[in-house]
């Protein structure tokens, strides 16, 4: 059969084997730590990707409030002045020319920082809609009306900086501010600077990156830097909704991708800032890293391949002609494998061979002895088998001699000793008996001890009349008083007790066996207790016992010891309730 299983196998298989899993394991090994190295470092770039996102929102904030706090500086400085106050002030008597106080108006605008880099279009001071100032940088660079718009949208008793935008001109940004009365503490008038778009936005994304975009918006702006799709902002402040002092930092999917999106609302502006920068960026450079990863596996993979075919030939090529020489003995052309001198494992393996072979005629002509053999011992192991009938029989004939001699004690006793042995030999054919046979077990056995200890020891049997007909393993409670007589009762001095009691719990029945003997110095663990030579008696039944009811019911019928030593020892199991015909499985959770 070995023969055959070599010839008929195609060659090259366990080439192709060996090969194939070397080259599997290699492949699996490196994409599992590519998918790791991936993933890992994916992790990292986007956890850095938002602390830099976090700065860049924090820089942009700054930037924001330096501008608010010079634009408020340039609201001061109009303020102050005391050409312009006395303008405005309705309690001072004014006697300049309105050309004046533009003209003073235009000098302090001209000498201010922002006005330098281009970030003022002009101010405008609106007594009220009809009576106002100016100051601009050309003709043209300041929309009256739209000046005016904003004003009648602002409330006069807001005293905060706003930030407000006109359709009408899409590329000025309007700082309002109310002026009070330093008199009498009442609106005066309100000033307006018009400030330049682009370039605040231009000034708030200088050093950063192109792909990233700053985003301010509240009920009335909206501003994005340039190369932004205004809509992807709208879906970005949709989902942030309305921000509290506490920074936001998530990913957000907006315009078909996500963004690494770090946002906050400025106080006392109505403002919230965002900076925002699509997360595929941060990936990019690392899936350059991966394509190059997969070529460089690939390449690797074949060389793996390449190796592996190389040494799966030095490997197989023995046992290929180990095979060749196997098959030679087969056909008769050889009795032995010659040596392999390649590998030591394949010379150790044609020795063990060899050595084989010469014992198969041993065995072989040693075969047919032995079994003639085998068949004496069967027939005389028969013969010695003695009849259990024959055994019942004799014992019922001293029973009837004991009973006509008038001897009711002997008579009692064989009559108990031949039910027990007719339980033993049923007890190989069912594994159940009623609860009533097996307690009728042990009051025979019982009464046989009693007999033999001259009523030393009292016996006590109680079991619930329901529970008479279920079903309980055959012997499983006689091992347990004889336990209790031969280890318990027999060495102790006195009278004896013995208390065997059978009670029905809700979906079990718990059968407890007590005895007042010597008890247990150190109470064994049932799975411990292994057979001596150097005593007759053990208590290797228990664990016997124990085994058998673990294997028929499970975990819930493992046997319980207590014991007070000199006092009482109580062994108890529970058994499920089994009626005829029913079937009990064990899970896998009772097998424990």
């Amino acid at each position: 059969m070995v023969v055959s299983l070599f010839t008929n196998t195609k060659k090259g298989t366990l080439r192709m084997y060996i090969t194939l899993v070397i080259t599997v394991i290699l492949a699996v090994s490196l994409i599992f730590s590519g998918i790791f190295f991936y993933k890992r470092t994916a992790k990292i770039l986007i956890e850095n990707q938002k602390q830099q996102v976090m700065k860049e929102l924090s820089q942009v904030n700054q930037n924001i409030t330096d501008q608010v706090n010079n634009l408020d500086y340039v609201n001061s400085l109009f303020v102050s002045n005391t050409i312009v106050r006395e303008a405005i002030e309705p309690s001072v008597d004014n006697s300049r020319n309105r050309l004046d106080i533009e003209k003073q108006m235009s000098f302090l605008l001209i000498n201010t920082y922002m006005w330098e880099q281009n970030y003022i279009n002009g101010v405008c001071i609106f007594l009220n809609p009809s009576e106002y100032y100016t100051a601009t940088s050309g003709p043209g660079t300041v929309n009256i009306k739209a000046n005016q718009k904003i004003l009648e949208s602002t409330s006069t008793s807001n005293p905060y900086l706003t930030i407000k935008m006109q359709e009408s001109t899409p590329s000025v940004l309007y700082f309002v501010r109310n002026i009070f009365s330093s008199y009498t503490g009442e609106y005066v008038a309100t000033i307006i600077i018009n400030v330049n778009k682009n370039t605040l936005i231009d000034f708030y994304k200088a050093g950063i990156d192109r792909e990233w975009f700053i985003y301010l918006y509240n009920e009335e702006i909206n501003l994005i830097t340039e190369s932004h799709d205004l809509p992807c902002a709208d879906e970005i402040s949709e989902k942030l909704g309305t921000l509290n002092k506490e920074t936001y930092l998530d990913e957000i999917d907006a315009g078909g991708q996500s963004y690494l999106t770090a946002a906050e609302k400025l106080p006392n502006l109505d403002l919230t800032s965002v900076v925002a920068v699509p997360k595929n960026q941060v990936l990019e450079k690392l899936n350059d890293t991966l394509r190059t990863y997969i070529l460089v596996l690939a390449v690797i993979v074949m060389l793996v391949l390449c190796i592996s075919i190389i040494l799966s030939r030095a490997v197989t090529r023995p046992i290929g002609n180990m095979i060749f020489q196997i098959n030679k003995i087969a056909e008769g052309k050889k009795d032995r494998l010659p040596s392999l001198e390649m590998y030591s494992e394949f010379n150790k393996l044609a020795e063990a061979f060899n050595h084989m072979l010469d014992k198969l005629d041993t065995y072989y002509k040693d075969n047919l002895e032995k079994q003639l053999l085998l068949k004496n011992a069967e027939i005389k192991a028969l013969q010695s088998q003695m009849d259990p009938h024959f055994m019942f029989n004799t014992l019922n004939t001293i029973a009837w001699k004991a009973q006509m001699t008038n001897n009711p004690e002997i008579y009692q006793m064989v009559i108990s000793l031949g039910e027990l042995l007719k339980a033993n030999v049923i007890s190989k054919d069912f594994t159940y008996v009623d609860l009533e046979d097996e307690l009728r077990y042990v009051k025979f056995y019982t009464y046989l001890q009693k007999m033999r200890f001259e009523d030393k020891i009292s016996v006590e049997i109680q079991a619930d009349d329901s529970l008479l007909h279920y079903k309980v393993p055959c012997f499983c409670i006689q091992p347990l008083v004889e336990n209790s007589i031969v280890h318990g009762l027999e060495p102790k001095k006195g009278m004896g007790k013995l208390a065997v009691n059978v009670i029905k719990h809700q979906d079990c029945m718990e059968i407890l066996v007590a005895d007042n003997g010597i008890g247990f110095e150190t109470i064994p663990h049932i799975c411990d207790i292994r057979p001596s030579s150097e005593e007759s008696h053990t208590h290797i039944g228990l664990r016997n016992l124990d085994r058998r009811l673990y294997l028929l019911f499970g975990e819930m019928a493992h046997l319980k010891i207590t014991s007070t030593l000199n006092v009482c020892t109580t062994i108890s199991f529970k058994l499920p309730l089994i009626t005829e015909g029913t079937h009990y499985d064990i899970s896998p959770a009772d097998r424990g």
